[in-house]
């Protein structure tokens, strides 16, 4: 029975709970689950309920009404609340050891822009970004586009613009044509790793490519979404928003370039027309994001 509390326990850190509030939450549908098993082992006494145990719960158990009154009234996001109710919460994700990945906001921000970027893109160009090179060559111009503009810290004799408090944290380097950043590429990785994001190769690459796949939302994005954009309240909005700005600015005069396009503007901007192939054109955000509350390390349950 142990596995079985601890199935309801991860649900309830995936929701979001945690100290008091996961207790009352365990309080609440541990009842619903012992009356649950009493009801079925009357009509399934011959059945064994480990190879069905997931789908007894959301049949059972998590969509019952007290447990979806519980999440409303701690103003859990409703497309999860929707999961709830519709019998259909990804146990199985939340209840594997390797799901689970510890990080700070600092970190978090970063994922939760690059989501961002892609849902943006996918609208104006109603496709994936491919090939991969150009994912990075937009991710810097924006940060270039806020290394550009003026910085409201007290100290704007840092030469970072506002990328000393806001935009991502990647380093990039020339690489012929376009920008590639080692950091960036490694998160890419973790969150097709978590099916955040997918990638697929494509069937008709054209010449110029050199990373011949196409980078796109995976189908555990929109529910990280709704569970961290609303962690990110506690940081200077006006700092987030500039960040948006820009990105939605790049996004929308470069979503449907092409890499030689794109390569043409890169070749417009000093920064880069002025390196040489492996050097540094531009460095990433400065300074961590802070909040008023604890940098500790956060549970995520993808």
């Amino acid at each position: 029975m142990t596995d079985r509390w601890m199935a309801l326990r991860r649900v309830g850190e995936w929701v979001g709970f945690e100290g008091d509030e996961l207790s009352e939450y365990l309080t609440i549908v541990r009842p619903i689950h012992n009356q649950a098993l009493e009801d079925r082992k009357e009509s399934h006494a011959e059945r064994d309920l480990r190879d069905e145990y997931f789908e007894f719960l959301n049949e059972n158990v998590l969509s019952a009404e007290p447990v979806v009154t519980h999440l409303r009234d701690h103003r859990i996001d409703e497309e999860v609340v929707g999961l709830f109710e519709a019998g259909s919460v990804p146990i199985k994700d939340t209840f594997r050891s390797q799901s689970v990945i510890d990080y700070e906001l600092d970190e978090i921000v970063d994922f939760v822009m690059l989501l961002k970027l892609l849902d943006r893109y996918h609208e104006k160009a109603e496709s994936g970004v491919e090939p991969l090179e150009n994912l990075h060559s937009l991710i810097y111009l924006t940060n270039y586009q806020l290394s550009e503009s003026d910085s409201y810290s007290v100290t704007k004799d840092h030469g970072f613009g506002m990328l000393e408090e806001t935009g991502y944290r990647y380093t990039f380097e020339r690489r012929d044509g376009y920008v590639w950043s080692d950091s960036l590429q490694r998160d890419l990785d973790r969150l097709v790793a978590w099916q955040l994001l997918d990638r697929e190769l494509v069937d008709d690459p054209k010449p110029e490519w050199d990373r011949t796949y196409s980078i796109f939302l995976g189908q555990a994005a929109n529910l990280f979404l709704t569970r961290f954009e609303k962690r990110l309240d506690s940081f200077d909005s006006l700092l987030l928003n500039e960040w948006e700005r820009r990105q939605n600015d790049v996004i929308d005069d470069f979503a449907t370039s092409s890499k030689v396009g794109i390569s043409s503007h890169l070749e417009s901007l000093d920064r880069f027309s002025d390196r040489s192939n492996g050097q540094i054109v531009l460095n990433g955000r400065a300074k961590k994001f802070t909040s008023d509350q604890s940098q500790r390390g956060i549970q995520i349950n993808v």
